[in-house]
């Protein structure tokens, strides 16, 4: 249901007898028990001036995510050749083919692939994680998730701006989870946690569609730097495994990794990001607007609370992980197939 309110119009008092049954109780819950802070609401603050898109409207803009989506095969396979398999030969004792006859058989080729996705994996988020926290930093809305609604005064989509930045970034990585499923499906390494991650990546990738549908970027910005920057940590310390550096790189990179996934995907994802796409679009605006941003309300809570089981999921598999650790003195994933 799209949200009727005036462009331009400053609402100045709360409208609740236009709310739903569900929309008084999300007003009175988190008014009740002070999970967000109503020191500013919708009459609060002014409407923010529209930006100039580069097509003229920010859907056609969005379009740019299909070059993404193409570009990145060919980014990977052309690190692939002249990056990470030179450098994966180096640091495995494999050698170099074009100075030795050393051959290498089916299992070193498997932790070549193994070497490359990491590789890989951990160019793109390192690059995202460096986007994210440009496109961020400085903005108000950082830190404070209430000008994640605040301005709003069409909703949904939210009629907020957005920035150029905030597009690229948005472009780049819904691209690049539109190729990770067909990548994921036919060509990466099929780990026990294959289905969970083809969940992740599908459900990430309509979140991504979603959210900028209806213009919860900035809110889409913060989750998925959320996600990415524990995950550099994680491929570091599987390449370290993989080039037998546990004790002086892995250990380490992986005790990063944990602190920084807890921290991020346990604490922070739903007591910051979580808390406030359930409460603040309802009290702060759509209160005073006379309306809420039904189905949408369902359908994106629906989805980051998805993705937050499949955090415990995995942070479950990291436990098992230490506990490996603890026990045998090796860092083994336990998704892996082989010992």
């Amino acid at each position: 249901m799209e949200v009727t309110g005036q462009l331009g119009v400053r609402p100045d008092r709360l409208q609740l007898d236009k709310l739903s049954p569900l929309g008084r109780w999300i007003f009175e819950t988190g008014t009740k028990y002070n999970f967000i802070n109503k020191t500013l609401t919708a009459p609060d603050v002014e409407p923010e001036p529209d930006v100039e898109y580069l097509l003229g409207d920010r859907y056609l803009d969005f379009s740019l995510c299909l070059v993404f989506a193409f570009a990145f095969p060919v980014i990977r396979a052309i690190l692939r050749k002249y990056v990470y398999e030179p450098w994966g030969r180096y640091a495995m004792g494999f050698g170099d083919p074009k100075k030795t006859d050393k051959r290498m058989d089916e299992a070193a080729k498997a932790k070549m692939r193994k070497w490359c996705e990491s590789c890989w994996k951990m160019t793109i988020y390192i690059a995202f994680t460096t986007l994210a926290l440009v496109v961020c930093w400085g903005e108000v809305w950082f830190t404070d998730s209430r000008y994640w609604w605040l301005g709003c005064t069409r909703f949904p989509p939210c009629n907020l701006p957005v920035s150029r930045g905030l597009l690229l970034f948005y472009c780049a990585e819904t691209g690049f989870y539109l190729q990770a499923i067909h990548f994921l499906a036919f060509h990466e390494e099929r780990r026990k946690d294959w289905l969970e991650s083809m969940i992740h990546h599908v459900v990430t990738s309509g979140l991504l569609l979603y959210s900028y549908a209806l213009n919860f970027t900035r809110v889409g910005v913060v989750v998925i730097l959320i996600h990415d920057v524990s995950d550099i940590f994680l491929e570091m310390a599987k390449l370290a495994r993989y080039a037998d550096r546990e004790p002086t790189i892995g250990t380490p990179a992986f005790v990063v990794f944990f602190l920084s996934w807890v921290a991020c995907r346990v604490v922070i994802f739903p007591l910051f990001v979580i808390r406030s796409t359930l409460f603040e679009p309802v009290v702060l605006v759509g209160a005073y607007l006379g309306v809420e941003p039904r189905p949408h309300w369902e359908i994106f809570n629906g989805l980051l609370i998805l993705l937050f089981v499949l955090h415990l999921y995995w942070t479950v598999l990291i436990f098992e992980v230490i506990r490996k650790q603890l026990t045998d003195g090796s860092l083994t994933d336990v998704r892996e197939k082989d010992p």
